[in-house]
């Protein structure tokens, strides 16, 4: 069954650059005053010769797996292509939940949001529809496994393994679905892609699990660790808080479709015997590309985002995200410093070097303004990388008053800026992201892994 865009889908990939230049015009951040000239002014460069090693890998390892004996029951449904496949000991009633659950995250995912329908696998699992295998040693956490492929096609049929949970079975199921329709839409996409842009669509439909809550947790507590890799890990379902961003910000139409699309617009071929995916291009490559023509670049997006992540959960006030206020304190973002102004000046590093889409959170309390001066700010950074920085005045509602973002310069390794009007504000909140890469023509990749890490500093003063 060869994969074809829905409308949504097709709409949402034609749609997408028109959106952005269409958004770019209404969400561009406000750049209210002067450039800084601290130290004299102008950022420090890095030096412009970049060699790329072409050993580099395009994408992750080709991982198969043969499907498991044949338990000795099967459940069907008889309203979509799941079944349910487990052994002995396992309720009626439980059985009957999990086929359940898998029919309506089938009729939600494919029927509802018009996303395509997993890849048959030809009989794979007893029948063409999607499998889910359930055993007490599988793991708590779905796995979604792609099924051998014998052409050389990036498009796969998948099934999935789970552990029997009732108070878990909702989300393995959808995930499992999810899944299944991305690797059927683009299996040489990076794993950890699959899981972030699967569990953004499982959030979408139900209720928050625990599992979900820990991902978040852990991105949330240690905003340092990348927010896309090549290879998932148990962090990997909190990856769904950068495609909840993306398709707020950036879909035309059609809730859930455009992450989707990406993947269908990234889709490459990988010849037959590879031990290795060819993903190139990559989903962020689909995405970075929409911004060419936009007034907001790659970078301004990926920074707003950044600055998005320090109002979710319980440090929203309502006006930020309310549609994820399930993560509670969960949602709310480690900050590496919490300083005084009066104690100013100051010269901090953060507890850990920042992953490339790793991001760093400083909170300035304004306890004292001296009048008449004006507060400079200055961050550098180790190269080979491109930082990205923003200060925003929040004040005590915890809305946003004014937000300075420092512009991009192709290899600097500092930044600038000067502020002289916090009237109304309580804090200052410093944002910078790790933006991976060298620079606009050597970008992050996420099959780039094992990544670098690199570490900043911050001075702050008045002047």
């Amino acid at each position: 069954m060869n994969y074809r865009p829905t409308r949504g889908a097709h709409r949402a990939a034609g749609l997408l650059a028109a959106a952005i230049v269409i958004l770019s015009s209404q969400l561009r951040a406000e750049r209210l005053e002067r450039p800084g000239l601290l130290l004299g002014g102008g950022a420090e460069l890095a030096p412009s010769k970049v060699d790329v090693d072409p050993k580099l890998p395009r994408g992750a390892i080709v991982h198969s797996e043969p499907r498991p004996d044949p338990p000795r029951f099967v459940a069907c449904s008889l309203r979509e292509p799941v079944c349910v496949q487990h052994g002995d000991g396992m309720s009626q009633n439980l059985v009957q939940a999990y086929v359940t659950a898998l029919e309506d995250a089938h009729s939600r995912l494919v029927g509802g949001m018009g996303l395509p329908a997993p890849r048959s696998d030809a009989g794979l699992g007893r029948t063409p529809g999607l499998d889910l295998y359930l055993s007490p040693d599988a793991p708590l956490d779905v796995r979604v496994v792609s099924d051998t492929g014998w052409r050389p096609s990036d498009q796969r049929s998948a099934h999935c393994r789970a552990r029997p949970s009732r108070s878990e079975l909702r989300r393995q199921s959808t995930l499992c679905v999810a899944e299944a329709v991305l690797l059927g839409v683009d299996a040489g996409e990076a794993p950890d892609l699959h899981r972030a842009v699967a569990s953004y669509l499982c959030n979408s439909l139900e209720p928050a699990s625990t599992l979900d809550i820990e991902a978040v947790d852990t991105l949330q507590s240690n905003p340092q660790l990348g927010l896309a890799r090549r290879d998932a890990a148990p962090e990997s379902a909190g990856g769904a808080l950068l495609f909840h961003y993306v398709d707020r910000r950036l879909a035309a139409q059609g809730h859930g479709v455009l992450p989707v699309a990406l993947l269908q617009l990234s889709r490459s071929q990988t010849a037959a015997g590879q031990l290795a995916w060819n993903n190139e291009p990559d989903a962020f490559d689909v995405l970075r590309r929409a911004f060419v023509e936009s007034e907001e670049s790659f970078d301004d997006f990926m920074l707003s985002f950044a600055l998005e992540r320090a109002f979710l959960g319980s440090r929203d006030n309502g006006s930020h995200n309310p549609e994820l206020s399930w993560m509670g304190d969960a949602g709310r973002v480690r900050f590496d410093w919490v300083l005084k102004s009066s104690s100013l000046p100051r010269r901090v590093a953060p507890r850990r070097p920042l992953e490339p889409l790793g991001s760093a959170y400083l909170w300035l309390d304004l306890d004292r303004i001296t009048l008449g001066k004006t507060l400079a700010f200055r961050a550098n950074w180790e190269i080979p990388s491109v930082f990205r920085w923003t200060l925003v005045a929040v004040d005590a509602r915890g809305s946003i008053l004014k937000r300075y973002d420092l512009p991009y310069v192709q290899n600097a390794t500092s930044a600038e800026r000067t502020i002289e009007d916090l009237d109304g504000a309580v804090g200052l909140l410093i944002v910078g992201i790790n933006l991976g890469g060298v620079d606009s023509s050597h970008p992050f990749d996420p099959d780039h892994e094992p990544f670098e890490p690199h570490g900043f500093t911050v001075y702050l003063t008045e002047l």
